[in-house]
């Protein structure tokens, strides 16, 4: 448009024309713009379609289609076919092709509309970098004892315990459980380290924590065993049992995800014993009644009135019943770069393969979210849980021999499940008739009552700035808040001789334990020609408060009502007790990781602790921990079928303060008054007699082992011997009488045991078109060996089990039998036995 024009439509408002013909000109021009901008638009909306398959030209369902930089993407159907539509404002695009096992794969769009691309396996994926202590080191380069568990593996075990699932796992690694539901699980790592808590300490997300009894199996993404120091000695204090670092899922990159898992299944005895009936029952009692010179019991007696022959229960089945459980998970995630976060919920139910109310149900919720913006990283995650548990209850009133099993195969099949005359309802032995303490299982799980609830609380908030390039500081701030609530009823019940109770019993006992940690740790790692070195220091707190209150109220009266303040006996009787707790620990930890050209490496640890569970005079211990490898495939030439080997080993010293608070000091009686010169005189006294040195227990480890690979990565194995010695531990050494106090043994570092042996470790991999398959297995052997107990090395006894210096700790023993008494004279002649006769 010429400058006179625009001149002219400037002054149209006094020329019509003018204005008419200027105001067309205008609406031509932005018709023209408009339509070229619904034409470029157009052409932008672009839609790429395609398949996604693996090297086999195998479909792959689930694949992420994103556009690089966006949150834009959809994911393959089970077809493995996509489409994708690119907006207008995104020029030069590029597609990013992900799946968990493969490799990612990006593809620059430019004119094509048919993308269609194939993933390689990438089966180093998910093990090439594992989490550690305060970081994260590729697999290459660990020089420590780290077991890897296998998530798609361990997840199979229909289980309601995170810890439950490294069965079979993780070689060195032993992991028993009741079966029952909610019942706690036990772990040992490389043998027993101390006479208390063998369990070892979990990090959940950076967050150490006591137990994962509360968390949800599903929500994990790694998990992996520090076995050794050179692994765990950054934990110091709390590792001389073993470490067990868990993550969880996180938010991916990429489009709202929604997914869910989930099971129903049944539990079943696969196997029962075989036990007499009543006819047999009765023949062999019967027949150890006349040759111990004791008459028949009446109701074994066919002669008897009071014969028993209309009564004849198999207790197994009567126990046993079909168990059911199920879990449900659904999953949430997705997000940028920037932001992104991952959302879990889930439920598991179980009910138990015994008669009774017995059941466990819990539901949790797990929420993650990360992001990062320039030089600054940011995340956080909040876990809740709220579990119920029913569980099998034994009587406070009497003795329960061997438990709800071996009452069930002790019990007599003259005595009836269910008897109206007898208070409760259920059946019972008598001790005239049936001359036999024997327990109705079905009658105690049914009418004891105990219920458990848990609500428990995981968050943690953290943020990492790079200071300057490759030196980053990280602050975490967390808090493990569980609230407990256990309830016990047993009412007046009458379940045979001895299993009788004329006084219903109410115990409700009530808690809360608050875990607050904040950790600052500054991490830097560089490189100096062939030299690789990565350092980090550190300082933590950690402050646990602990409150508690147990009452029990003896005697209740008709109608029960289930409170502290029910209505008692004249007989009964109500106590509440109650306390508060509080431990500190403060601690400095170092780490320096070396690595020459990947042929040598170096790793040394260190970490001191201070812990208010000892005396101010040795209220600190220090941990440390150096090992090496050398990649050999890096220095010699070695045959072809060999991809790699690994020599390493290290040597290190663990603590252990998983001890109760204020075990160095002493009671004091407020109301220790003595009578001088005939009148009470107020004063206190010492109670108990305790070790103020009391220390930390502590374990020296040392291993050796080598890591091959062969077959271009298909067959991999590690050997692998280890040689811990844990000393200063806390057993309990007897005192005399004469000392005067009310304990008649103190609590001191006494004790020392050694564990020893070898682990063996093998996977073998192959593929062959579409199909492939893994094979995998551990073994390990354990020699356990006590070197002293203190003090005179007294033995110390359990139930059926003996631990005394040169023996395995818990070593079960028994009487070897010498033979059957043939005469009178015999048994005189022998050794004293009670009412022992001819036949014994």
């Amino acid at each position: 448009m010429k400058k006179n024009s625009l001149t002219s439509i400037r002054l149209g408002l006094m020329k019509t024309e003018n204005f008419r013909k200027a105001f067309m000109s205008l609406g031509i021009l932005m018709l023209f713009l408009i339509s070229a901008t619904v034409s470029v638009a157009y052409a932008a909306d672009k839609i790429v379609t395609g398949t996604v398959s693996d090297e086999s030209n195998q479909s792959l369902a689930g694949v992420s289609v994103v556009i690089k930089g966006t949150t834009i993407g959809v994911a393959t159907d089970p077809k493995g076919s996509y489409k994708i539509t690119i907006p207008t404002s995104i020029s030069n695009p590029v597609l990013t092709f992900s799946f968990i096992g493969y490799s990612s794969t990006e593809v620059v769009v430019g004119s094509k509309s048919t993308i269609d691309v194939k993933l390689a396996e990438d089966v180093a994926t998910l093990a090439d970098v594992v989490v550690v202590g305060y970081g994260t080191q590729k697999v290459k380069d660990l020089t420590g004892s780290v077991g890897i568990v296998k998530i798609a593996d361990a997840q199979k075990t229909a289980t309601y315990d995170v810890a439950k699932m490294l069965q079979g796992q993780v070689a060195g690694v032993t992991v028993q459980s009741s079966g029952e539901p909610g019942g706690f699980t036990n772990i040992k790592i490389r043998g027993i380290s101390t006479f208390g808590n063998n369990s070892p300490l979990f990090v959940i997300d950076g967050v150490p924590v006591d137990s994962p009894y509360d968390f949800n199996p599903g929500d994990i993404e790694s998990m992996q065993v520090l076995k050794d120091a050179s692994a765990g000695a950054i934990y110091g204090s709390r590792a001389a049992t073993g470490v067990v670092i868990i993550t969880t899922k996180k938010g991916a990159e990429g489009p709202l995800k929604v997914s869910y898992n989930g099971y129903a299944g049944v539990n079943n005895i696969a196997r029962r014993w075989d036990l007499m009936d009543r006819v047999g029952y009765q023949k062999v009692v019967s027949a150890a009644e006349v040759n111990a010179g004791l008459g028949i019991a009446p109701g074994n007696n066919p002669s008897s009135p009071l014969f028993i022959n209309n009564v004849d229960t198999d207790w197994q089945k009567e126990v046993l019943q079909r168990g059911t459980i199920t879990d449900h998970n659904l999953n949430f995630s997705g997000g940028n770069k920037t932001l992104r976060s991952n959302v879990s919920f889930g439920y598991f139910g179980q009910t138990p393969t015994v008669s009774g109310p017995q059941k466990y149900d819990r539901i949790t919720l797990n929420s993650n979210v990360m992001g990062e913006k320039g030089h600054f990283k940011f995340g956080g995650k909040v876990a809740l849980s709220k579990g119920i548990k029913v569980g099998t209850e034994e009587t406070r009133e009497h003795a329960v021999f061997g438990g709800p099993v071996t009452s069930m195969l002790t019990a007599i099949p003259t005595m009836p499940v269910y008897d109206d005359k007898r208070l409760g309802g259920f059946g019972g032995s008598d001790n005239n008739t049936q001359r036999a303490i024997t327990l109705n299982v079905v009658g105690m799980n049914s009418l004891l009552k105990g219920k458990d609830i848990r609500n428990r609380m995981l968050a943690n908030i953290w943020g990492e700035y790079e200071i300057i390039k490759n030196l980053k500081y990280k602050l975490n701030l967390s808090q493990d808040r569980l609230d407990y609530v256990y309830e016990y009823f047993e009412p007046e019940y009458d379940l045979g001789f001895y299993y009788l109770t004329p006084n219903a019993i109410y115990q409700q006992n009530r808690g809360d334990n608050v875990t607050s940690l904040i950790e600052n740790t500054l991490n830097y790692n560089f490189e100096v020609g062939k030299n690789k070195i990565d350092l980090l220091g550190g300082y933590t707190y950690q402050q646990t408060d602990i409150s508690f209150s147990n009452g029990r109220v003896y005697g209740l009266t008709l109608p029960y009502i289930k409170t502290l303040s029910s209505p008692v006996k004249e007989t009964g009787s109500r106590n509440v007790t109650g306390g508060l707790e509080l431990a500190t620990m403060e601690s400095y930890l170092a780490r320096a990781n070396y690595n020459y050209d990947d042929k040598f490496l170096l790793t040394a640890n260190f970490r001191r602790d201070g812990s208010s569970k000892f005396s101010p005079l040795l209220r600190y211990g220090d941990f440390y921990s150096v090992a090496g490898a050398v990649n050999l495939h890096n220095i010699i030439k070695l045959p072809e079928a060999i991809s790699s080997i690994k020599l390493r080993g290290g040597i290190g010293e663990l603590g252990n303060q998983n001890i109760p608070s204020y075990k160095y000091d002493t009671y004091i009686n407020a109301f220790g008054g003595y009578v001088f010169g005939g009148s009470l005189s107020s004063g206190a006294s010492r109670t108990q007699v305790v070790d103020p040195s009391i220390k930390w227990e502590s374990k020296r480890t040392s291993n050796i082992a080598v890591d091959v690979n062969m077959f271009n990565q298909k067959l991999g194995f590690t050997v692998e011997y280890f040689d811990n010695t844990a000393y200063d531990i806390l057993a309990d050494i007897q005192i005399p009488y004469s000392v005067g106090a009310t304990n008649t043994a103190i609590t001191t570092n006494a004790a020392s045991v050694k564990n020893n042996g070898i682990e063996l470790q093998a996977n073998y991999r192959h593929k062959e078109g579409a199909f492939k398959y893994e094979i995998s297995g551990n073994i390990h052997t354990l020699k356990n060996k006590v070197l002293e107990l203190g003090g005179q090395n007294t033995p110390i006894y359990g139930a059926a089990s003996i631990t005394e210096v040169g023996s395995e700790v818990g070593q079960l023993y028994g009487y070897k039998t010498a033979g059957i008494f043939q005469s009178a004279d015999e048994v005189k002649n022998h050794a004293q036995q009670l009412n022992a006769a001819p036949g014994d």
